[in-house]
């Protein structure tokens, strides 16, 4: 089986998918396979993987070999992430391409198109699968030619908008392309979008993210269309506040994707608001992104910053995956104003989590608040959960400890939406830290025993099970 993974040829196709269904030789198997039929790799890897056994009315309509059945079962999937997280596989089993060959004009099938080629594009846990889909850029092109035959609904601007964004700045443009066909493709999906809504909508989170990221993918610069040497694009999905990322791109080309691969660019918290990509005569090691599974497991990309006269170098690669990369020289003043820029827009911001970011700065600021009562503060952010509440945790360290006692505790502050603007917000709780001990109002969140019993602070309950 090893040998075959790289020396199999079309006549072993039979044999490795029967043994492939055994156990302990479906990955085996599989390796051998995606050479030679793609289909039944894809085949096989579904079977083994698909544990809630969704997708077993497509696969068994694959095997048939009924194509209206397929179709049937595929636009039957939920869009989910339990039933798309193995996007890919789903496309190459069921022949994507040439479903849309044969019917490129079905609706639904194009709407399927556009959400599995957006969930390949995702990087959040692995490389992305999309630079694996070999027919990745035919089936691009497909959906782009003929996505005006989809209704205009809300859900489908938003997925065209998505899949933009994609071609713009993720994984996406790292395929293939022949000269100018990205962009014609951004074009296309410039002139089919409509115009976005001239004021928020707060009542509706979709619409009010396509208001706000309608421009992003198809702003185009003063030099003939060519990109910044160097550019930051902050990208998030219409109901993904959590999934918030920095892209930075260099020559048009995101850089995580292409030197990396494990995981997204960290949040503008991380990389802008904090300054860590400012560059000054004292280099700076940046982390720039981490493994989904963290950085002691497979590892993060680091790079070391600083300014050398009329320049800003990046250099001093670790973590990247292939070949060093080379040192990137950008003219300053266009850096420092990419960067001002950046610092400067919130627009990808909702209430909740402006006023994150403003409380995070003030704190910043007048570290002087926290201090006078023994805090410090940790992670300001949003709810994973509720992405309208506010959340500030912060580490009380007792400058006089209840005797025997030692260690730290943390606190978490929980400012739901209440339709008060984030400055507004903002400043209220900065006020409120100035004369009010966070230990009366914030809720405890555990910390050293010694110390929270000495002072009464019960134990939070445990997280409910699943």
């Amino acid at each position: 089986m090893a040998l075959l993974i790289r020396l199999g040829e079309p006549e072993d196709v039979p044999w490795l998918k029967a043994l492939g269904m055994l156990r302990g030789l479906a990955d085996s198997a599989i390796a051998a396979l995606d050479p030679l039929d793609r289909q039944a790799a894809a085949l096989l890897v579904i079977r083994g993987r698909d544990r809630s056994e969704r997708l077993t009315p497509l696969t068994e309509a694959i095997t048939s070999g009924d194509t209206e059945a397929v179709r049937s079962a595929l636009l039957s999937l939920p869009d989910e992430p339990q039933a798309m997280w193995l996007a890919r596989r789903i496309a190459e089993a069921a022949d994507l391409r040439g479903l849309l060959r044969a019917r490129p004009q079905d609706a639904g099938l194009l709407a399927l198109t556009g959400r599995l080629l957006h969930r390949m594009a995702d990087r959040s846990d692995s490389r992305a699968d999309v630079l694996d889909y070999r027919p990745a850029r035919s089936v691009y092109e497909a959906l782009v030619r003929h996505a005006d035959r989809l209704p205009p609904t809300p859900e489908h601007r938003s997925l065209l908008l998505s899949v933009a964004l994609d071609l713009h700045s993720g994984p996406a443009v790292l395929l293939n392309w022949r000269p100018g066909r990205r962009r014609a493709l951004l074009d296309a999906l410039d002139r089919l979008l409509p115009a976005a809504a001239p004021e928020p909508v707060p009542a509706d989170r979709r619409a009010d993210w396509f208001r706000r990221n309608r421009h992003l993918p198809f702003a185009r610069t003063e030099q003939a269309g060519d990109p910044p040497r160097w550019e930051l694009v902050v990208v998030h999905g219409p109901e993904d506040d959590d999934g918030i990322e920095t892209r930075i791109l260099i020559d048009g080309i995101p850089l995580v994707p292409a030197l990396f691969g494990k995981g997204r660019g960290h949040p503008p918290e991380y990389l802008v608001d904090s300054g860590r990509l400012r560059a000054t005569a004292e280099p700076r090691e940046v982390q720039l992104c981490e493994a989904y599974c963290t950085e002691g497991c497979c590892g993060a990309l680091y790079v070391t910053i600083r300014r050398d006269g009329d320049e800003v170098v990046w250099d001093g690669w670790r973590g990247a995956v292939g070949p060093p990369p080379p040192a990137y020289r950008f003219a300053a003043a266009a850096y420092d104003a990419e960067l001002a820029r950046a610092e400067q827009d919130h627009s990808w911001c909702r209430p909740a989590r402006s006023t994150a970011r403003l409380i995070a700065a003030g704190l910043r600021d007048r570290p002087e608040l926290t201090a006078r009562w023994d805090m410090t503060p940790g992670w300001i952010g949003t709810d994973r959960s509720d992405t309208d509440t506010t959340v500030v945790r912060l580490r009380y360290t007792p400058s006089a400890p209840p005797p025997g006692t030692g260690g730290s505790l943390y606190f978490e502050w929980r400012l739901p939406d209440e339709d008060v603007p984030p400055r507004a917000r903002a400043d209220a709780a900065l006020r409120r830290l100035e004369t009010q001990d966070p230990n009366t109002f914030a809720s405890f969140g555990g910390g050293n025993a010694q110390p929270a019993e000495a002072l009464g602070h019960r134990p939070p309950p445990p997280a409910p099970r699943a």
